[in-house]
C-alpha cells in the first residue's frame, strides 16, 4: 500500500505599512527667518492585495464551521469526523495554490523535482486509489491497468509525471481534487462505523491488523505531507516575495 510521512505547515501573511515624510526647507543665510515647514503627512498604506476566492469544494468551504471537527449529519459518528478532517485539510492545498498561473504550476526546480501541479494531481490520484481499496474492496500487488492508464503518472510522479503532467491551469487540478472528494463522500454516506473500525482481512503496514479508519487517516495525513511540499515550492518560485513564515 502507498505510504507517506506526516508533515503539516501553516502559512501566516503580514502587510507592512509604508510611511513617507517631507524634508523641511531652510531660508537663505541673509534671511534668517525660518521658512514654514513643508512636512507632509504619512502616505496611506496600500490596500491589501485581493486574493481569488476559495475554489468550489466538496463539501463547500464554510469559514464559520471549517474548524469544527466532529460528527456530521448524513454520516455515522466516526465517518463524519473523518469527513471534517478531510475537509479541514483541503484549504491547506487549494488556498495557497489558487492564484498560481500555468507556468508556476509547471515549474521544475531541477531534474528530480515534481511540479506543484503534479503534486496536486497526485492527491486526487491517491484518494481515487483508496476509494478502490476500501469501497471497492480491491486487493492488488500492482496498480490495475485501468487505474494506471488514467492516474499512473500522477500516482507514481517521477519521470512520467514530469513528462505528462503539464499545460493545465489551476482549475484542472482543483476539479480533479473536488471530483475525487465528491465520490468519497457519496460512498462514505453508504457505510457505517462498524465498516470503518473493524480490522480488515488483509494485513496492513508492518503486517499487523488495519482498518478503513486507518486507511482514510492516511489519506488525510498524506494531504498534509504534500501541502508542506507545495508551500515550500511556492515560496521558492521565481519572483516569489520573501516570507518569514516557517517552511
Amino acid at each position: 500500500m502507498h505510504s507517506a510521512s506526516t508533515r503539516r505547515t501553516f502559512l501566516s501573511n503580514s502587510a507592512l505599512g509604508v510611511l513617507a515624510a517631507g524634508v523641511p526647507l531652510f531660508g537663505q543665510a541673509a534671511q534668517p527667518a525660518a521658512a514654514p515647514s513643508t512636512n507632509q503627512p504619512p502616505a496611506p498604506a496600500p490596500p491589501p492585495a485581493k486574493r481569488t476566492p476559495m475554489p468550489r469544494m466538496a463539501p463547500p468551504y464554510d469559514k464559520a464551521t471549517i474548524n469544527m471537527i466532529g460528527p456530521r449529519p448524513g454520516y455515522t459518528p466516526h465517518i463524519g469526523t473523518m469527513v471534517t478532517m478531510l475537509t479541514w485539510m483541503e484549504p491547506a492545498v487549494l488556498g495557497p495554490t489558487r492564484d498560481l498561473k500555468q507556468d508556476q504550476l509547471d515549474y521544475l526546480f531541477d531534474k528530480n523535482a515534481n511540479t506543484i501541479g503534479a503534486l496536486m494531481l497526485h492527491l486526487a490520484a491517491t484518494e481515487v486509489l483508496y476509494q478502490r481499496i476500501t469501497f471497492g474492496e480491491e486487493n492488488f500487488d500492482k496498480l490495475p491497468a485501468d487505474y494506471e492508464a488514467k492516474w499512473g503518472p500522477a500516482m507514481n510522479l517521477g519521470a512520467s509525471g514530469r513528462e505528462k503532467i503539464k499545460g493545465h491551469d489551476v482549475a484542472y487540478y482543483q476539479d480533479a481534487i473536488r471530483e475525487a472528494r465528491e465520490k468519497t463522500l457519496v460512498e462514505f454516506a453508504k457505510k457505517d462505523d462498524a465498516w470503518f473500525t473493524t480490522a480488515l482481512k488483509e494485513p496492513g503496514w508492518g503486517g499487523g491488523p488495519v482498518n478503513n479508519f486507518c486507511l482514510w487517516f492516511h489519506v488525510c495525513e498524506h494531504i498534509s505531507h504534500h501541502a508542506g511540499q507545495i508551500d515550500l515550492l511556492i515560496k521558492r518560485l521565481p519572483g516569489a516575495k520573501s516570507d518569514e513564515s516557517a517552511g
